[in-house]
């Protein structure tokens, strides 16, 4: 069986690899493998559909909707839409609403708009910024790959982490952002129908069990809901509250979405790409996420909040049904569907990386110097680069709870106010650097210091509860850099 397992594997690595290959191959053709707007945007030029897919297979991820989604419906039961859903559903309203807005300046990268408004030192800082969230979120995802396929594969886990990042820095850096784009399709494709068929071997699985075990009043209470409020509500109120704060404004300026916003033919199509983008996270990281995780409820219920330990704390939910209930054949069609989720998240988050690096701090301070061909060069090496700086933290990764929430803090502290007050014309530029500098310090100050346990000293109990207090101090001071760096001008 594990043959049948590498022979998928291998199959699915070497497409994706041709793709990307024969993208290389097709511009070598038209002149234009070494021309770097071809290589980081596409040449601005893709269809909603194309757009809208891409979105989709980088959100319908190994690590959101096989791994934390199902978590959160298996922790909190139905009140899990509350803490990722729901909030990525008014996110992709709010891209909707601001697309004509985000596209109006016609730049690409969200560096390259403050550097156009506030200076290279503020594009600098902003692209620091960016290249710390990406690459947690790329090592995220190759880590919850690496846990769900390694079983499989019959090798440990941080060879299979090397493995997968091995073959996504092959097709990135032949073919560069059309590459992600177009691997994304095939991506979606296989994502959507290893989701759809998980939840049908779920609901499979419950129709074995009796009717009494399946009524309400059997209903094993989700391990981490909060007891003193209703199930829809089971996070409790004060941890909904804190991940709208956390999540929505770090998501409305979230860098991969809007990446092909810019790379949208226009408006309308951009816009496309969002419904599209919209109706699927619905569907894959809504509906059937919770279809598995409820049902996952049933199957291996915790007793109080002890989780079984053959699930770990849910994060084993897919793999473990895998197993269970689904015929051998099938598995290893499975097997690649799980492939395809990790690679289409980790190329996306890895090119926003690389293109932080090259094309917003190297590229500005080379061109003068390099020629065309070797600027190309270094945009491809730093695509490789990227996603072994996303496979070193993935080695060391543990908690996917903590680097959802500290890498999406980072994106509200320290990327939405500058990004947004960046299309305010009053806007000075030492209210962009100290906002940027105070809230990506802060937060990651006291990211530690909440680990630590020192800030549970001076934290009111329903904010000690949640373990997310850093972030709020992070924005605080965020907004304090922003007005003292107001208040600096005025002086001068």
């Amino acid at each position: 069986m594990m043959s049948l397992y590498w022979i998928a594997f291998l199959s699915y690595s070497l497409i994706v690899i041709g793709t990307g290959f024969f993208i290389f191959q097709r511009e070598k053709k038209s002149g234009l493998n070494h021309d770097n707007q071809e290589y980081w945007t596409a040449k601005r030029n893709l269809s909603g559909w194309s757009a809208g897919l891409s979105i989709s297979a980088s959100m319908m991820s190994i690590s959101w909707s096989c791994v934390y989604g199902v978590q959160l419906f298996y922790w909190y039961g139905i009140g899990g839409i509350w803490l990722l859903l729901i909030p990525w559903l008014l996110t992709m309203l709010g891209f909707y609403i601001f697309t004509p807005l985000f596209r109006r300046m016609e730049i690409f990268s969200q560096p390259q708009l403050i550097g156009r408004r506030f200076g290279r030192r503020s594009r600098m800082l902003l692209a620091v910024s960016l290249i710390f969230v990406f690459t947690v979120w790329a090592g995220a995802e190759i880590y919850a790959a690496g846990i769900l396929i390694a079983p499989f594969l019959e090798i440990s886990v941080p060879l299979t982490l090397f493995l997968i990042a091995l073959v996504v820095a092959l097709y990135s850096y032949s073919g560069g952002f059309r590459a992600v784009v177009s691997t994304d399709k095939i991506q979606y494709l296989l994502v959507s129908i290893f989701i759809c068929i998980l939840a049908i071997l779920s609901i499979n699985a419950l129709s074995n069990q009796s009717l009494t075990e399946l009524s309400s009043d059997n209903f094993p209470r989700p391990p981490r809901s909060e007891p003193s409020v209703p199930l829809f509500f089971s996070p409790g109120f004060v941890l909904i509250l804190i991940t709208f704060l956390v999540y929505i404004p770090g998501w409305l300026v979230e860098t991969d979405v809007w990446l092909r916003l810019q790379a949208a033919e226009n408006n309308q199509e951009a816009r496309k790409g969002i419904v599209i983008a919209g109706l699927n996270s619905l569907i894959f990281v809504g509906i059937l996420p919770a279809v598995i995780g409820l049902s996952a409820l049933y199957l291996y219920p915790p007793l109080g909040q002890l989780i079984p330990e053959r699930i770990q704390d849910g994060s084993l939910i897919f793999s473990v049904l895998m197993l269970d209930y689904s015929p051998p054949g099938l598995t290893v069609f499975l097997a690649v569907g799980l492939i395809a989720a990790a690679m289409s998240t980790i190329d996306t988050c890895s090119n926003v990386v690389a293109l932080s690096i090259s094309h917003d701090i190297l590229e500005p301070r080379l061109e003068q110097h390099l020629s065309k061909e070797k600027l190309n060069l270094l945009a491809r090496w730093t695509s490789v680069i990227a996603i072994f700086l996303a496979f070193v933290y993935a080695v060391f990764t543990e908690s996917l709870w903590d680097i959802f929430y500290l890498s999406s803090g980072i994106l509200t502290t320290t990327v939405f106010l500058p990004v947004i007050t960046s299309f305010r014309e009053k806007t000075k530029c030492i209210q962009v650097q100290l906002a940027m500098i105070f809230g990506f310090s802060v937060t990651i100050i006291f990211y530690f210091l909440e680990k630590s346990g020192i800030l549970s000293t001076i934290h009111p109990v329903w904010l000690q509860k949640t373990g997310l207090g850093y972030i709020l101090w992070g924005l605080f001071a965020a907004i304090i850099g922003w007005f003292l760096g107001l208040a600096l001008h005025n002086e001068q």
